[in-house]
C-alpha cells in the first residue's frame, strides 16, 4: 500500500492555535487600551507595548514551566517539555509581537497621513511679533 502524504499535523495545529490565541489576546488588549484612552484624559496607553509586555511575561512563564515544571514530570508532560515544542511556542509569541508592532505602525501612519491631509491652518496676526496657527 503506498504511503499517502498527510497535510494535517498536530504540531501545525498547535502552532496555528497558538498564533490565533495570541492574536485574539492582542485584539482584546488593543481594544481595552483604546477604550481606556477614550475614557480617561491624560497620557495614553500604547496597546502594542502593553501587549508586548504581556507576551514577554508569558514567555518567561512558559520558559519556567517548560524547563522546570514539565521537565520534572516527563512521563506526564513529555510532549510539552521538549525544546522543539518550546521553540514553536516562542515562534507564536514572535509572530504575535510582530503583528502588534505592524498594527501600531499602520495605525500611526494612518493618523499621520490624516493630520497632513488636513494641513490647512488659519493664521491670525495677534501682534507684530507673534502669529496664532489654528488647524482647520
Amino acid at each position: 500500500m503506498p504511503q499517502t502524504l498527510r497535510f494535517h499535523s498536530v504540531d501545525m495545529s498547535n502552532f496555528l492555535f497558538g498564533i490565533l490565541s495570541n492574536l485574539a489576546l492582542m485584539a482584546v488588549v488593543l481594544i481595552a487600551c483604546h477604550v481606556y484612552n477614550r475614557l480617561t484624559p491624560g497620557t495614553a496607553l500604547n496597546g502594542a507595548r502593553v501587549f508586548v509586555a504581556l507576551e514577554f511575561a508569558a514567555l518567561l512563564l512558559d520558559t519556567a514551566l517548560t524547563f522546570l515544571v514539565f521537565a520534572d514530570a516527563q512521563n506526564r508532560y513529555g510532549q510539552f517539555c521538549t525544546p522543539a515544542a518550546f521553540f514553536k511556542r516562542v515562534g507564536t509569541y514572535g509572530v504575535a509581537v510582530l503583528a502588534a508592532f505592524g498594527w501600531h505602525y499602520v495605525a500611526c501612519r494612518r493618523t499621520r497621513s490624516r493630520k497632513t491631509r488636513t494641513g490647512k491652518t488659519l493664521v491670525i496676526r495677534t501682534s507684530p511679533y507673534s502669529e496664532s496657527h489654528l488647524p482647520m
